[in-house]
């Protein structure tokens, strides 16, 4: 339950979020390629997902071929998830232009942030 109410409380600030920043406004320096390669040995969602693939699927082949799969599909499937990411991320920034959309997009994603929860609500109230 603690885990979703830290996604309440993120669906509240992704609701009451402000515009993002305007361009040409100062920028930090974007992580690198190795800093961003180097941040998935801290990244606890890429630690859960890969000790749960093993865990789950490592015993039905031989090993190492077995973990060698899980390792290219991993690997496919995140280049093809990234590029996705990166194509519907350039797309919408050509639509948050006004505030208005800003703000109607931010309470969309809320709204559906706090609807991806029912099944864990619904549990706990069983």
């Amino acid at each position: 339950m603690s885990g979703a109410a830290y996604l309440l409380y993120l669906a509240w600030q992704i609701a009451t979020a402000g515009a993002p920043e305007q361009e040409g406004a100062a920028h930090g320096r974007p992580i690198t390629f190795l800093e961003g390669a180097a941040f998935q040995w801290v990244n606890p969602k890429g630690w859960v997902m890969a000790v749960g693939a093993v865990s789950t699927y490592a015993a039905v082949a031989t090993f190492p071929g077995n973990v060698l799969l899980i390792t290219f599909l991993f690997g496919t499937l995140g280049i093809l998830s990234s590029a996705t990411w990166l194509g519907f991320g350039t797309s919408l920034r050509q639509l948050l232009k006004s505030p208005r959309t800003v703000r109607a997009v931010n309470i969309g994603m809320a709204v559906l942030l706090v609807a991806s929860l029912w099944p864990i609500f619904a549990d706990a109230w069983r």
